[in-house]
């Protein structure tokens, strides 16, 4: 037993630590201060950025937590006119890049937009400044990201068990009453694992709060490597973004407790009816979230590339999809494979306080700007290469720098905890009496792991890697500095196009990336259908 722990944990640590080299790399970056530049942001605008990132993190966690969350229990526990397809329509904001999402409501409610010109001559309202405060680029952010917190609580909803809210009613208490004292402390766990992965996404982002001008952490550390040229500054700004990274986990596994969370799924029938006028509206708020998240930006992506298909579109096309394709497929496989090793069940990663922070460490990658990711893993090469020369060798720059292994383990490292939150998750619920019962049986370690752990994960295996995936295909920095030469995807096209606002031919390579972003979810959510039946 023990000679198998001594195993389980090298492979373990080999593959955390693997993944989590850019962290390392960025937490080397304090070896080498830079007292002047340091002084400069400290008196300048340091402070302003702390209060506007937290003002940022705090207006989008209380946006995604409460939409979030009170869509997925309307879906779940309220039957109500056309509830049934906006359950999965709800999941399709998800396949919109935050930043397409971003110029789309810039080209239509912006100053000189159609929407502001027909108010200001049509209406006569005086015109505003999209871009001034900051609840504007908050509501970008949960249109877009509430999907993280409705994806887990929606799951979390389905598996409570419907006696435990009909005894509520039967008490005479009011639904109301019931969600805040039954059904909401039940979920608590998995809001706050949405609402997690929601604040290291918001801490991540480049592409809208730029578009925007909104001044945050993030901005800073291009600010840094940008404007003042200093890797070492942005690597150390990017560490404290880490940092809170690791503090929002900590929280978050310490909201979860020991509490385990076993298949037990709701049947069909749901515990409230609402019809009438009552049903039509919670239909018409459901709605309303869709249209806004989705359908509309979806619309006016189509007219404008219906009026820009005829010159925009070309052979080259054809490439952008493959080379598209290729990355977020190879890094999708390669990411669950590694999750998977670490999501495994195993009485040694219970026990081992080692192993465990190893693994949280691995998932802090996400909390890193794509560019920083790519820096990182830059910087980390430069130095191994002035290593080696110094003891006779050669650089490996030339070998490493605009390789798609570099671009595919920045992709590993950066989306890792989205595919070990989802494949832990199915692991937690695989009950301890079959492994149990398959030891007494005598069924080896890897037997066990072949024959029941990873059938009864594959759901979460499957989740892991179609979010992976979306995620991937969206990703911008790391790919624009890693990617090899000529290998320009969806992604860089949109973003080339859009930064010069020519938002009508950026429309193309968004539609394309959106459409594909919607099957994967449709895929995803045909998949959560099939787990659910057989859980």
């Amino acid at each position: 037993m023990e000679k198998n722990c001594f195993k389980s944990k090298i492979w373990i640590s080999v593959v955390a630590l693997l993944v989590a080299m850019p962290i390392f790399v960025v937490a080397f970056s304090w070896a080498l201060p830079e007292h002047e530049l340091w002084a400069h942001f400290s008196e300048n605008i340091l402070s302003d950025l702390i209060s506007s990132t937290l003002i940022l993190l705090l207006g989008v966690g209380v946006g995604v937590t409460l939409l979030g969350t009170v869509l997925a229990y309307l879906v779940v526990m309220v039957e109500f006119p056309g509830r049934k397809w906006l359950e999965w329509a709800l999941f399709l904001p998800f396949a919109i890049p935050a930043y397409v999402l971003a110029f789309v409501y810039l080209g239509v409610f912006d100053y000189s937009g159609y929407a502001q010109v027909w108010m200001r001559e049509t209406l006569g309202i005086p015109g505003f400044d999209i871009r001034a405060g900051s609840w504007a680029i908050i509501l970008m952010f949960v249109l877009v990201f509430y999907p993280y917190v409705y994806m887990m609580t929606r799951a979390s909803f389905k598996r409570q068990k419907i006696n435990m809210i009909e005894a509520g009613r039967l008490l005479g208490a009011s639904p109301i009453r019931v969600f805040f004292k039954v059904s909401l402390p039940l979920a608590r766990p998995a809001v706050a694992a949405g609402l997690l992965v929601t604040l290291m996404e918001t801490l991540a982002d480049f592409g809208v709060v730029s578009l925007f001008n909104y001044d945050t952490f993030t901005t800073a550390i291009y600010s840094a490597w940008g404007d003042f040229r200093s890797i070492e500054v942005a690597a150390q700004l990017a560490s404290l973004l880490v940092l809170v990274a690791f503090f929002l986990i900590y929280f978050e596994k310490k909201a979860r407790g020991q509490a385990k969370y076993y298949s037990a799924n709701m049947a069909n029938k749901k515990p409230y009816h609402a019809t009438g006028i009552k049903g039509w509206l919670i239909s018409l708020f459901v709605f309303g979230v869709f249209m806004l998240s989705f359908a509309m930006p979806m619309l006016q992506l189509v007219i404008w590339g219906w009026s820009s298909v005829a010159d925009e579109w070309s052979a080259k096309y054809i490439d952008l999809i493959a080379s598209t394709s290729i990355l977020t497929i190879t890094a999708a496989l390669i990411t669950i494979a590694f999750a998977t090793i670490l999501a495994l069940p195993g009485r040694c990663k219970q026990t081992s306080v080692w192993l465990q922070s190893v693994i949280r460490l691995a998932t802090l990658g996400y909390a890193l700007p794509g560019s920083v990711m790519a820096v990182g893993l830059l910087y980390g090469i430069n130095q191994i290469s002035i290593i080696n020369i110094h003891f006779g060798g050669e650089s490996i720059n030339h070998i490493i720098y605009g390789s798609i292994a570099l671009l595919l383990f920045a992709y590993v490292s950066r989306f890792m905890a989205i595919a070990y939150s989802s494949i832990e998750a199915s692991a937690q619920q695989i009950k301890p009496v079959f492994t149990q019962s398959a030891r007494l049986l005598g069924a080896s370690r890897m037997r066990l792991i072949w024959q029941v752990y990873l059938p009864m994960m594959t759901p979460g295996i499957l989740a892991g890697g179609l979010l992976v995936a979306v995620d991937v295909m969206k990703e911008l920095p790391a790919t624009y500095l890693l990617r090899p030469f000529g290998w320009d995807t969806l992604a860089i096209q949109t973003y080339e196009l859009s930064a010069e606002g020519l938002f009508e031919r950026a429309a193309i390579p968004a539609l394309i990336m959106v459409v594909f972003g919607a099957l994967l979810m449709s895929v995803f959510q045909v998949l959560d259908k099939k787990s659910s039946k057989s859980a």
